[in-house]
């Protein structure tokens, strides 16, 4: 099989595989579910061929996002944010808005890993751990270097990143359990309100530029 043919195949693999063990949870999924998932045949070793076995793909996924996360993460850090502000105030709104929306992509992206570890987590320790540190944590991280950005002052950028993106997991988490969000209103304008509640509480601890 040429590498052109493996790799959709073993991606394909990835995804199907994420999304049962978060449905079902690990143990409750068989190497056979994922491969029939994807239109192989089950228990015929088309899965071994990408994976040594269950656990092992288990870990590509988990650590695929990591690197993805980790990727962006470094792409936000190199912006020059304080810069573009001085330059530009008007940048502060949609910076924010941006951010909200980021962080919602993130969770969205992040849905079946998550749901995973609440299945799993007391034998996926150690790989929950790392999710925590290097998916979740990095998330508040990389919204407090933006809000450092903002106000270079700012007495404690991560605890103020966890309190203003604590309403956005609420949102989510109300959608992935019930289907809709709570009221039934929509990304656009959950993000319209929070950002002004953001912008008036970073106001609040000090001088930020106009919007």
């Amino acid at each position: 099989m040429s590498m052109t043919e493996a790799a959709p195949t073993r991606q394909r693999l990835l995804d199907a595989g994420l999304r049962l063990f978060a449905e079902r949870g690990f143990d409750a999924t068989s190497v056979g579910d994922i491969e029939a998932a994807v239109g192989l045949q089950p228990r015929r070793g088309a899965l071994y061929k990408h994976f040594p076995s269950k656990q092992a793909l288990l870990e590509a996924a988990v650590h695929a996002h990591l690197d993805d996360a980790e990727s962006v993460a470094s792409q936000i850090a190199d912006l020059d944010l304080s810069t573009a502000l001085d330059a530009n105030p008007s940048l502060l709104r949609p910076m924010i808005t941006a951010l909200g929306r980021w962080f919602l992509d993130e969770m969205d992206r992040l849905e079946d890993l998550t749901r995973l570890f609440e299945h799993d987590a007391h034998r996926l320790a150690s790989l929950a751990a790392e999710a925590k540190t290097n998916l979740v944590d990095l998330s508040y991280r990389t919204a407090a270097t933006l809000l450092r950005a903002v106000r270079p002052d700012i007495e404690d950028p991560e605890a103020l990143a966890v309190i203003i993106l604590g309403s956005l997991v609420a949102v989510r988490r109300t959608v992935w359990t019930y289907r809709s969000s709570p009221l039934n209103i929509d990304d656009d304008r959950v993000l319209s309100t929070w950002t002004t509640h953001t912008l008036a509480a970073l106001d609040a601890s000090g001088e930020v530029a106009p919007v």
